[in-house]
């Protein structure tokens, strides 16, 4: 892997993310509505999931999966992961990040480079996402073919904390669980059950995430926010379909749609003024 330092790359940055055609983690220079992908700052990678921070990410290099610390700075760190990674999420503001694969769930402390939590997936059941606090606390929606269920690991044990029908998708910041389902999402706030709200004819959800005061959820072609106390969903209708919604490295917002192969899209959605909008991000050279 080849890194690159901040001080090299030119402009304004709003954000990095991982392009799998330049099998690189690229700068977004400008800011949303007239931003493109820019300047390299790890090459020679071949999938990536980047830390909200910008910092550090998730890798698959030609030695295998790691995690890296350092990203933008004049030394790349590297802790090689035992497993191969098929899913990663990262809390909020970067500390922790959860990888799942090979029948195991693990987390790690991005500060100390040391792993914090090993959990054994079991059989039966599928981790359909996985969640993880600002404090390392670990949490999974586990789909059963019918129904989803969020669980929390504390103390070596799950606890289950709702349920929705079809396959679901974990989202935790704080106190504050969701799990967004085909029909309906739910908030959990101190391992009570705070509001439910219907969410029909969306299908499945690709990613739910928690801001401070929002639940947003993302659909094939929409946007689903509501007020962290409840109430009627606003929907934004998306001009592209979102396969994701994670959190922009190193900038505001979430990513939506990545560019797995040339041509593909890439688009972001930023809150400006009170307001979601998405915005479309040229690829650049």
């Amino acid at each position: 892997m080849v890194a690159m330092a901040w001080g090299q790359v030119e402009g304004v940055r709003s954000g990095v993310m991982f392009d799998a055609p330049r099998r690189a983690v690229r700068v977004i220079e400008g800011v949303a509505g007239a931003a493109h992908l820019g300047a390299e700052v790890l090459g020679g990678v071949e999938a990536a999931w980047v830390s909200p921070s910008g910092k550090a990410a998730v890798v698959r290099g030609s030695g295998g999966w790691a995690l890296v610390r350092g990203l933008g700075s004049e030394r790349v760190e590297e802790r090689s992961l035992e497993r191969d990674v098929e899913q990663a999420a990262w809390s909020a503001r970067g500390r922790y990040v959860a990888v799942a694969g090979g029948g195991a769930i693990e987390v790690w402390d991005v500060e100390g480079q040391e792993r914090v939590a090993l959990v054994d997936a079991g059989e039966g059941r599928e981790a359909a996402s996985v969640a993880v606090s600002d404090e390392g606390e670990l949490a999974v929606a586990w789909f059963d073919g019918e129904e989803t269920a969020l669980e929390a690991w504390r103390l070596g044990n799950w606890q289950e904390l709702a349920r929705v029908k079809g396959r679901g998708v974990a989202g935790v910041l704080g106190s504050r669980l969701a799990l967004a389902g085909e029909s309906e999402v739910v908030l959990v706030e101190g391992d009570q059950e705070k509001w439910r709200a219907a969410m029909d004819g969306r299908g499945a959800p690709m990613g739910v995430a928690l801001t401070d005061d929002e639940v947003v959820a993302a659909y094939l072609g929409a946007l689903a926010i509501w007020l962290a106390e409840g109430g009627e969903a606003r929907v934004l209708d998306l001009e592209t379909g979102a396969d994701r919604l994670e959190r922009l490295g190193g900038g505001e917002g979430f990513l939506l749609r990545a560019r797995g192969r040339e041509g593909e899209e890439i688009w972001v959605a930023v809150r400006r003024g009170g307001d979601w909008k998405a915005y479309f991000v040229p690829a650049g050279e």
